[in-house]
């Protein structure tokens, strides 16, 4: 195919996969907004010290002072952000509330650090749930509802000795809906009419809010937990002590106050409450029966007439996330297409080092077993990487550990390797054949290459061009729309000023992992051979590196779940698990999976290991800078 052919195949896949962005972003927005019917704005609040928290206000159109609507708090858990409640947030709007999702204090595009003591008036629900109580555009009463911190903000800023009496013309909310963690005994001169949705694998399972020990303990198996449930939902229905409760089922009286339910998500795990399809239709029938008077039976009609359509703005959003990952992808080969860029384009080293089979799946399965490993023990705030004065990210510092420890751990083992191989053969191996120089000429040679600096710095320019394109996409849609590109989680979206300096902080600390495990040891101890086609090498390649790369993590991960959870018992604890850390890997694997698909085609594009390394720091330091909270890390 001549080059002009190849121009103007790309140039058409660009515009496409653009096309498809944009396509998919305002049926994200579409949906968000139910087609027109929801006003949907982000707005500011000043909390009390003056820290900015941010919202997202869902507003049904027609609401307004003259037609007021009763208002519902939404607020998210630790290290999530405001959209992770937005599938809630927006059955209720379709049911005729008005909805706030905050960013709590230290989290999202709020100020502030994350206090895990729970102060400053519970990290900001307080001074929220004031503020939309007196818009004028609500009345008729105010609900809250919270998943995992979120949880303990709405439970702790209901409490006056605990975050101080609301103000005088600011009504306590009228029903609550407490999301996670097994069910505690319920004080309902605190709390009003309470749902309580509860995951039947739940890792935080012994976390108990209520004042009276509900004797959850951490050798209590699935069953026992449910059956221990069951005896507290007895005793929060007046049944008495030692009665079972049942699940699903309304007790007492919401006039008085004390009406109450539980819902068990069966086959759900501590996240998937938030997108659980049950879990929102149990929210929207206990709003209307708690805030609009609505009767059980109707509530219940309405909702089955409502119908769910919450998780079309995750998969629109989420396609918006994939087709510009893509079109990056085709931005690139236009750039190589041009005459400035087009040296950034080198071949790969034709020899291939590690040739034997059996030898490249002995080097592969140990650099994966080294990362679990290193996984499991050095991801912990507890491992002296928590210093907030330094290291402001809490949940990126739980990674630094494994980032720095299994650079330098494959730095000493791939020189070693290099050591030796260069000793007992020393015309089978040199740093050209690791991607590292631009020509076979010796180390000195090549750092006092003009050409190959010039090359290197055009590469640098690329990544910056190919970053600026994905961070411009967003920038559009979070601007104008309101819509990130993500799915269920943060991922994509824009930073704040002070997440900005967080990403230039950690970029150069957690870049030393893939230009080390990423690129040296990837496509220089272990490269590959060619396959028979470009296509075939590229995805077999990209198989491979994810069995070197993500196997161990994967392992991790079903050993914190796929065993204990599933068929034993509760999330693994032992060797230092935390659990919030296998829970990183519901996101941060399927993510990796596809960085390394951009390093196997950024490396057989430029021969080098730089490109696709710089981009793989990129993406992970930009989408855990965003998502992440500040502050101390758990």
């Amino acid at each position: 195919m001549s080059s002009f052919k190849r121009f103007a195949n790309n140039k058409t896949y660009f515009i496409i996969t653009i096309v498809l962005i944009m396509l998919s972003g305002l049926l994200a927005y579409g949906f968000q907004t139910n087609f027109g019917t929801i006003d949907v704005q982000e707005v500011a609040i000043t909390h009390i010290d003056g820290t900015k928290i941010v919202g997202k206000l869902y507003r049904p159109i027609g609401i307004d002072e003259t037609n007021p609507a009763p208002g519902i708090l939404g607020i998210h858990g630790y290290n999530n952000d405001k959209d992770v409640q937005r599938g809630t947030a927006l059955e209720l709007a379709r049911a005729g509330f008005v909805v706030l999702t905050i960013d709590q204090i230290g989290h999202g595009d709020s100020g502030g650090e994350f206090d895990a003591t729970y102060a400053s008036q519970i990290q900001g629900a307080k001074s929220a749930y004031i503020w939309l109580a007196r818009q004028s555009f609500v009345a008729g009463g105010m609900g809250v509802y919270g998943h995992s911190m979120g949880y303990i903000s709405a439970y702790y800023f209901q409490v006056p000795f605990v975050a101080g009496p609301l103000p005088d013309d600011v009504y306590y909310p009228n029903a609550s809906i407490f999301q996670t963690f097994p069910p505690s005994i319920q004080n309902f001169g605190l709390h009003r009419n309470i749902l309580h949705l509860w995951a039947e694998y739940e890792e935080w399972y012994t976390i108990d809010l209520g004042f009276t020990p509900s004797n959850y303990t951490e050798d209590m198996t699935v069953d026992q937990v449910i059956d221990q449930g069951l005896l507290i939902t007895g005793i929060n229905a007046g049944l008495g002590f030692g009665v079972k409760g049942e699940v699903d089922t309304n007790y007492g009286d919401f006039a008085v106050g004390n009406a109450y339910r539980e819902h068990l998500a069966l086959g759900c795990t501590h996240p998937g409450l938030t997108m659980d399809l049950k879990c929102n239709q149990e929210a929207v029938a206990w709003m209307l029966q708690g805030l609009k008077g609505d009767s059980e039976s109707v509530a219940w009609n309405t909702v089955a007439a409502l119908g769910q359509t919450y998780i079309y703005p995750e998969v629109f959003s989420g396609l918006a996330l994939l087709m510009t990952f893509i079109s990056m992808i085709f931005l690139f080969k236009l750039l190589l297409n041009t005459k400035y860029f087009g040296e950034v384009s080198q071949a790969m080293p034709e020899r291939v080092i590690t040739n034997k089979k059996y030898v490249w799946w002995i080097f592969a399965t140990v650099n994966t077993a080294i990362g679990a490993l290193l996984y499991i023990f050095f991801t912990h705030a507890d491992q002296a990487w928590n210093f907030p004065a330094i290291f402001p990210l809490g949940m990126l510092n739980n990674f630094l550990g494994f980032y720095l420890l299994t650079s330098a751990v494959s730095a000493i083992l791939v020189s070693l390797w290099y050591i030796i191989t260069w000793a007992t053969n020393r015309e089978g191996i040199a740093l050209y054949d690791m991607g590292i120089l631009y020509t076979k000429e010796n180390f000195v040679s090549n750092l006092k290459s003009k050409s190959g600096w010039k090359i290197f710095f055009k590469t640098i320019i690329v990544a910056g061009i190919l970053f600026g394109w994905m961070y411009l996409m967003v920038s559009i849609f979070q601007t104008w729309f309101q819509i990130e590109f993500r799915i269920f989680w943060a991922f994509m979206k824009m930073f704040t000023l002070e997440r900005f300096y967080i990403f230039l902080f950690y970029l150069p600390i957690v870049m030393p992992f893939f230009l080390v495990v990423g690129g040296l040891f990837l496509f220089g101890q272990i490269r590959q051979k060619e396959l028979s086609s470009p296509n075939k090498t590229q995805i077999v390649w990209w198989i491979k590196a994810c069995y070197a790369m993500l196997l161990g993590l994967l392992v991790v991960f079903l050993v914190q779940y796929g065993g204990p959870v599933f068929r034993l018992n509760y999330a693994f604890v032992g060797w230092d698990f935390n659990p919030i850390m296998p829970l990183q890997l519901m996101g941060l694997l399927p993510l990796s999976a596809f960085i390394y698909f951009l390093m196997v085609f950024f490396y057989r594009k430029t021969g080098k290991i730089y490109l696709g390394s710089i981009m793989a720091s990129i993406i992970t330091v930009w989408f855990l800078a965003v998502g992440g909270v500040v502050g101390l890390g758990l």
